[in-house]
């Protein structure tokens, strides 16, 4: 029996090296099915979280955690176009390391 292939899952990124990256996936060609990823390089105890902004509340700062751990990937929920993201780290009694905001094109 022979199964097609799903469609692939493109993203654009904004990424922190040796840390993760903010994963912004429009892979269904709509501007109301755009979803986030924060997505984890490490495997240490430092969780990693997407700072992003969404085209229908341009004013609005949303944050996605990835508290998993390295290897891992947490998704949103899907919505509309988001303008621009970036990936942090949180880092215990100092400031957290974050990319610069990378603009995201839809």
């Amino acid at each position: 029996m022979f199964l097609g292939a799903g469609p692939a899952l493109a993203y654009q990124t904004a990424t922190l090296s040796g840390v993760g990256q903010a994963r912004v996936y429009n892979n269904f060609g709509s501007a109301n099915d755009v979803f986030v990823g924060a997505w984890d390089d490490v495997p240490d105890q430092n969780p990693v979280y997407v700072r992003y902004y969404r085209s229908a509340s341009s004013s609005t700062e949303r944050t996605l955690w990835n508290k998993l751990g390295g290897g891992t990937e947490t998704r949103s929920g899907t919505g509309s176009w988001v303008t621009k993201a970036k990936i942090c780290e949180s880092q215990l009694a100092q400031p957290d390391d974050c990319s610069v905001f990378v603009a995201m094109d839809h």
